[in-house]
């Protein structure tokens, strides 16, 4: 098997763009005795702030795990080596928008109709199915036909990715290497069909809030 040494050095040679010198005069970063990883800055307007509201952060969670998703593979339109490095935080981020997505939309709006939130299970196709549960006793339409289309979408990562493990480590808990479902995957595809996901449940998300307005639920 391949050491992580080897595999830099092959990422470096598959990128061709520095040359060995370049890469020898590169300023190297090595851990300083008064380095904080956390810190805050003087001026406020450089700071990140971290949402204290629950709420508030799965909103930022859901919107910021297929944000950073984006911004990747944006990052890695021109570049292969990249796209192979950047191809599994990728896949984890959207699934992870997804998740969060149904957990959100449960513990909104599931409770008025008796579906309770569920923050235990990573197990898309459950959520899914209560998701579908909640929008049946809303007596949501679907003129679109919306509903089957996300849910084929969803539950294809709910088989390459079953408990949010796949993506993240390349062996499970035994130590056996984890499968992967595609040995290619073209990316600008998966983001813009993320998009079509990103609107459904956007629309979703105003049209539960309308009927939670106008009803007495």
């Amino acid at each position: 098997m391949n050491n992580l040494k080897d595999i830099k050095e092959g990422v470096i040679h598959m990128a061709k763009r520095k040359t060995f010198e370049d890469i020898l005069n590169t300023e190297f970063r090595w851990p300083a005795t008064d380095d904080k990883p956390f810190v805050v800055a003087d001026d406020p307007f450089d700071n990140a702030n971290v949402a204290n509201d629950g709420f508030t952060r799965l909103v930022l969670m859901m919107e910021g795990y297929k944000s950073a998703a984006d911004l990747m593979v944006q990052a890695a339109a021109d570049n292969r080596p990249t796209r192979d490095i950047l191809v599994f935080p990728i896949i984890f981020n959207y699934r992870q928008f997804i998740e969060l997505s149904l957990k959100y939309h449960l513990a909104t709006f599931g409770p008025a109709v008796g579906i309770e939130p569920n923050w235990k299970s990573h197990d898309l196709d459950k959520l899914w199915s209560e998701f579908l549960a909640m929008l049946e006793h809303y007596g949501t339409e679907d003129p679109d036909e919306a509903d089957p289309v996300v849910g084929k979408i969803i539950l294809e990562f709910a088989k390459i990715d079953p408990g949010s493990y796949s993506y993240r480590y390349p062996v499970d808990r035994q130590g056996n290497p984890v499968p992967v479902a595609y040995s290619d995957l073209h990316l600008p595809t998966l983001a813009d069909v993320m998009q079509g996901v990103a609107g459904y449940f956007l629309g979703c998300d105003g049209y539960l809030s309308s009927l939670l307005d106008a009803s007495p639920y």
